[in-house]
């Protein structure tokens, strides 16, 4: 597979692209597959904006809402043992500061992952960082599968400002890779010693064993997938795969794999803190919505089941049964606080609150985010 991406980030796009010269015999250099090839990977503006969802992808969207909706409709209350009379008495007492509080950290954690992307594709400025992250994330978040259409939607948005191919390429897979490890992988491994510290220091409650199993499994399979990735980035593996290829790939795109790899290995060694940090502290920021969401509603959590039950509820989100995980993390999350004492109405109305941080916010700033991107005039950055 393909896997275009940045080299030198000092050099300049065009001396770092640079097509290799004709074979001898050569009369025409644009008719050598792999100068083709390459050209197509280093093509300038012009591209047109990702296609639009068919038919059958928004039908998909509209059938995930009404699920999230009965999941949350019928399914959060069921979970935790409330009436909707109970859950809607328990919203209309919350604090004055409870839902400001969840739109601003929602909006700062999605300035935060920006940064990670900002980092991540040199020569980008973090205005169109920003609005390509946000289209993406509200893409994710509102179609089933719309991952690949946010990917496409960011690298659009970053290619229109002159940046070439390969580099956008390139530092969407490091921010990829970096939110698997983090995401996936290192907040579910923090939440498990937590749950294990705090289970420890302050027994209480009962916790859903069956849940907690399946989360269990979720972050093994991750962590499966992220030592795979990394296998098989392996140049020696890489290049073996690709040998073994030989015939079926166009010409020249092996050499200009391997080239990519090594410029998106040496990206992830010389930049991996500067690329985590920002998304690490977006993670914390939505733990902290969800503390705050379960101080709003006066219930008392130790906080290292906050840190596991945050944990719980992001590894809940990967299975793709709704968009984002949409409705199921809140379900199984207000469970967990039932089963944790906290009162029935109380564990539901925290779900519903801190999901304004965790869906709504991105979906509302995604779709501003996507009619800005499809109707600004590109700009190219200066060292596109």
């Amino acid at each position: 597979m393909l896997v275009p991406g940045a080299g030198n980030p000092h050099a300049r796009p065009c001396e770092n692209h640079r097509m290799s010269e004709a074979p001898p015999g050569s009369a025409d250099p644009s008719e050598d597959p792999a100068e083709e090839q390459r050209a197509l990977l280093t093509e300038d503006l012009g591209a047109d904006p990702p296609d639009r969802p068919g038919t059958g992808r928004l039908l998909a969207a509209v059938v995930s809402g009404l699920l999230v909706a009965a999941l949350l409709g019928w399914g959060l209350p069921w979970a935790t043992g409330a009436s909707w009379s109970e859950i809607a008495a328990t919203i209309a007492a919350l604090p004055a500061w409870a839902l400001p509080s969840m739109l601003l950290l929602g909006a700062a954690a999605l300035l935060l992952e920006a940064v990670t992307v900002r980092i991540a594709v040199p020569g980008s400025q973090y205005g169109t960082a920003l609005l390509g992250h946000t289209a993406s994330q509200g893409a994710t978040l509102a179609i089933p599968g719309g991952s690949v259409l946010g990917l496409g939607l960011l690298a659009w948005v970053l290619r229109r400002t002159g940046i070439a191919l390969p580099v956008v390429v390139t530092g969407i897979l490091a921010a990829s890779l970096v939110e698997m490890a983090l995401t996936s992988v290192l907040v579910p491994l923090l939440g498990g010693g937590a749950l294990l510290l705090g289970s420890a220091v302050t027994p209480t409650g009962s916790l859903p064993g069956t849940w907690l199993w399946a989360a269990l499994v979720a972050v093994v399979g991750a962590v499966l997938v992220l030592a795979l990735c990394m296998v098989l980035l392996r140049r020696g593996v890489l290049a073996a795969l690709l040998a073994h290829a030989e015939g079926m790939i166009p010409s020249g795109t092996a050499s200009e794999v391997l080239r990519q790899r090594d410029a998106l290995m040496r990206m992830l060694g010389s930049r991996a803190a500067a690329l985590s940090l920002p998304t690490l502290a977006a993670r914390a920021l939505q733990w902290a919505a969800l503390w705050l969401a379960i101080e709003a509603v006066g219930a008392e959590v130790p906080l290292l089941f906050t840190v596991a039950l945050f944990a719980l509820g992001r590894v809940v989100a990967l299975v793709p049964l709704t968009p984002g995980g949409a409705g199921i993390s809140e379900t199984v999350s207000g469970a967990v606080l039932v089963g944790l004492g906290v009162a029935a109405a109380d564990a539901a109305a925290a779900m519903l609150l801190l999901l304004v941080a965790m869906l709504v916010v991105p979906l509302l700033a995604g779709g501003g985010a996507v009619v800005l991107a499809l109707t600004r005039s590109p700009a190219r950055t200066a060292g596109g």
